[in-house]
């Protein structure tokens, strides 16, 4: 379910600890980042964004750009979390679209035309009426061959067209390089959503720990602290203490 607040309506995000850094949840109808380096929990993150949405009825979509639904499923099945009662109910749709990012050129060696894959998604997305989309990656690392306008025109026209659907809360993935200090890949990505949750991978006494900090977020009051987190079976990702 929607909660309300005096400003506005949340979006429950399903992530223990992670709403009371938003003072109740994630503002209804924008788009967020979620970056990290591989292995942080991005996708994990997600998948937990839609099953708190699933619970409570809603219609989803998760939009897989890397990675076949089968993976996506085998790893949601990882961690106890059973996939299939969803997708047959149609609460749960997931989308393959690598096949439009097999190249970064067309069979003519035409470099990708955006715009096309951007209205197929609206497209798709529109005639599913949902209240919680994931996007994961938001642009795979192939648009890197292409030019740099190309993939911002890219990136801005898919956030404005998901943001354009009332009611409907989207998480977009981005990669970042090991050892980075960016914050997404492209580095449009944290300028054109509404918000950023930046998941880490951190040294502390011979080991490494996950932490999970929101960066901005508009509209909302946040706390800026750095959290450690625990990925437990069926609960997903947990928010521990704040470093």
């Amino acid at each position: 379910m929607l909660n309300k607040t005096k400003e506005q309506t949340r979006t429950p995000s399903g992530i223990a600890g992670l709403d009371q850094l938003t003072y109740g949840g994630l503002p209804t109808g924008k788009s967020y980042l979620i970056s990290g380096e591989p292995g942080t929990g991005k996708t994990i993150l997600s998948l937990q964004f839609l099953l708190e949405g699933l619970k409570n009825n809603e219609n989803t979509i998760y939009i897989s750009i890397d990675e076949k639904p089968d993976h996506v499923i085998k790893d949601a099945e990882a961690l106890g979390w059973d996939l299939q009662h969803y997708l047959q109910n149609g609460k749960l749709n997931i989308i393959d679209i690598t096949s439009y990012f097999g190249s970064s050129k067309d069979k003519e060696g035409n470099t990708i035309d955006s715009k096309l894959i951007v209205n197929k998604i609206t497209e798709y997305i529109k005639s599913i009426n949902p209240t919680r989309i994931v996007i994961d990656p938001i642009a795979p690392l192939i648009l890197s061959d292409n030019s740099i306008p190309d993939v911002i025109e890219y990136i801005r026209s898919l956030i404005f067209e998901v943001e354009s659907i009332e009611n409907c809360t989207t998480l977009l993935t981005s990669y970042i390089p090991v050892g980075s200090t960016k914050v997404s890949f492209f580095g449009i990505e944290e300028f054109a959503s509404s918000g950023i949750i930046h998941l880490k991978l951190l040294p502390q006494n011979n080991k490494r720990i996950r932490t999970i900090s929101i960066r901005k977020m508009r509209g909302t009051r946040i706390d800026l602290s750095e959290y450690s987190f625990e990925i437990l079976p069926e609960r997903g990702i947990v928010l521990r203490q704040a470093l």
